[in-house]
């Protein structure tokens, strides 16, 4: 049996969800820096809800990177490679909106988006059954 998240943990997975499909929007029109960005809150809202789903938060980017590798990583219930896609992506974030000269290819939008999908299915997976 899962259980069905609630509270802060289903606020922030329903917005994980919301900004992959803006993401996703946004890859389709061409977008790319914008896209790129909302991959990103897409894996940052999903490790807020991975987080509340124990009772933390964090106060800022690096801290949520911080508790995601301290009780999930370590823990062995998310992947390693998730850890690296948090980090990664959130630099491709940075870039993206603070870098006016970064540019973003179509492959690397599409990859960022398949890498913050299988993020934010993962995180859907632990939740359910916390």
């Amino acid at each position: 049996m899962t259980n069905t998240p609630s509270g802060p943990t289903a606020l922030e997975l329903a917005r994980a969800r919301t900004s992959l499909q803006a993401a996703r929007l946004l890859g389709d029109a061409g977008l790319a820096a914008d896209a790129v960005s909302r991959a990103y809150y897409a894996i940052f809202h999903a490790a807020s809800a991975l987080v509340a789903s124990v009772g933390l938060s964090a106060r800022t980017h690096e801290g949520l990177r911080s508790l995601v590798g301290e009780h999930f990583i370590r823990t062995g219930q998310l992947a390693p490679a998730h850890g690296r896609t948090l980090s990664r992506i959130a630099g491709d974030r940075n870039d993206a909106d603070y870098n006016v000269a970064a540019v973003f290819t179509a492959a690397d939008v599409e990859e960022d988006i398949t890498r913050a999908t299988a993020f934010v299915e993962a995180v859907a997976k632990i939740v359910a059954t916390t």
